[in-house]
């Protein structure tokens, strides 16, 4: 019987990449795995510890994640001769600016980078998530009818975390602070580690201003990552946005998503 993956989870390694922007590090849990043919009994694991040891050279031969990722896929199928796919995934955190009005600072965001696939085919996906907040709109309006609201009306809001994710047979780098900033763009506001009174006055009533509901998010999210992406992408790129909203006022909670391809997707309003 043939395996699908066999490898190593978790493994924690500090990565150094040189971007345009300067020298970052970065902690990273990474999983590799190889699979193995009906024939053969077992794989040699050390090797998915060898392919790692590409790590070392950098930062002088990286300039990406993803760019690394695929490095060290390359490397784990030159290892494993007998084997035809390979699996890299890599978890770090990342700290992106954001911003919201006149507040501003630098939040951590969860980000996943991965390269699955055989020597010819390849299928590559950067995703990044972050977390903030919504406003309900049909609370919103409805308390705005019943109590004769003429400016912003108060709702309840729900703490949300919002995935953004770009799937591809094309190895893409887009940067990380864009994704966030357009997955922070998408909710009524971004949370924020450290907030002064008056910046949390602020915050909250400018969220009022900017109720979402899910699903909005959602949508709103896709068509700001389809402003990101490269035109030089193939069609059949997977757009996704997903998100979990932590509900305020029902015991249960609710999730949300949506996806396209590139080339059902037209590029709308990427000027705001």
């Amino acid at each position: 019987m043939p395996v699908k993956r066999i490898g190593f989870r978790g493994v924690l390694k500090r990565i150094l990449i040189k971007s345009p922007q300067g020298l970052f590090a970065f902690d990273a849990k990474i999983n590799v795995y190889v699979d193995l043919s009906s024939n053969r009994k077992g794989a040699h694991l050390s090797r998915n510890v060898d392919a790692m040891q590409i790590l070392d050279s950098f930062p002088q031969e990286s300039w990406s994640l993803e760019g690394l990722a695929e490095s060290i896929h390359d490397q784990l199928l030159n290892l494993h001769g007998y084997s035809d796919s390979a699996g890299v995934e890599l978890y770090t955190t990342y700290w992106a600016r954001a911003a919201f009005e006149d507040i501003e600072s630098l939040e951590p965001v969860r980000v996943k980078v991965a390269v699955v696939g055989g020597r010819s085919k390849k299928t590559f996906l950067t995703s990044v998530s972050v977390k903030g907040f919504t406003v309900c709109p049909s609370a919103q309006r409805t308390i705005a009818d019943m109590f004769n609201y003429s400016s912003t009306a108060p709702s309840h809001s729900q703490k949300v975390m919002l995935r953004g994710s770009v799937i591809s047979r094309k190895l893409h780098i887009i940067s990380i602070d864009d994704i966030a900033s357009a997955l922070w763009a998408s909710l009524s506001a971004p949370a924020f580690t450290l907030l002064k009174r008056p910046q949390e006055a602020r915050l909250v009533f400018g969220a009022h201003r900017n109720p979402r509901f899910a699903e909005d998010a959602v949508r709103e999210a896709v068509r700001r990552l389809r402003c990101l992406v490269d035109e030089n992408l193939p069609k059949d790129t997977v757009l996704k946005a997903e998100i979990y909203s932590l509900e305020s006022i029902h015991p249960h909670n609710v999730f949300a998503v949506a996806e396209g391809k590139v080339e059902e997707l037209p590029k709308i309003g990427c000027g705001d």
